[in-house]
């Protein structure tokens, strides 16, 4: 190639093709360097927002189980208590239950035989209904002891 002004066309040609290279790869090497610029600056900026994701997750998820943590402590300390006033409270229920239904079985059974309870301060009495029951005199063992006669219907 010839340096100064081309004279032939070809030259011409050769000469505007390769300054249009030229300027193709200033171009290129320029949008490459703009391209990586934009790649770096992209990789940082999700790089950071990972990390800091990552932070925020690790600190949030570290309070939900401490918090956890120590809802479980408690109830570790109050359950032992807890089911054990429950099982108290079962035990003596029960027995309320128990004692007021033999008291009302009694009661009842006592007023179907005709006897009535009567509790007084000096002590309790039984009185007797004179439709449904008799007070006798009977032998047993060769001793004389007062009984009830009840007549049933």
């Amino acid at each position: 190639m010839k340096t100064g002004k081309p004279t032939r066309l070809s030259e011409k040609l050769n000469a505007e093709l390769d300054e249009i290279r030229q300027e193709h790869v200033a171009s290129t090497s320029s949008q490459l360097k703009s391209f990586r610029i934009d790649l770096k600056n992209i990789v940082g900026a999700a790089q950071h927002t990972i990390a800091s994701d990552t932070r925020r997750f690790q600190t949030e998820t570290a309070s939900l189980f401490e918090t956890r943590l120590r809802s479980i402590r408690l109830w570790l300390t109050i359950s032992p208590w807890l089911i054990a006033t429950m099982v108290l409270t079962g035990i003596a229920l029960m027995m309320a239950a128990s004692f007021f239904w033999t008291v009302h079985l009694t009661r009842s059974e006592l007023t179907e035989l005709g006897l009535t309870r009567i509790e007084r301060p000096e002590g309790t009495w039984l009185v007797l209904d004179p439709s449904k029951t008799r007070l006798r005199t009977s032998t047993m063992d060769g001793q004389h002891v007062t009984c009830i006669r009840i007549e049933e219907d």
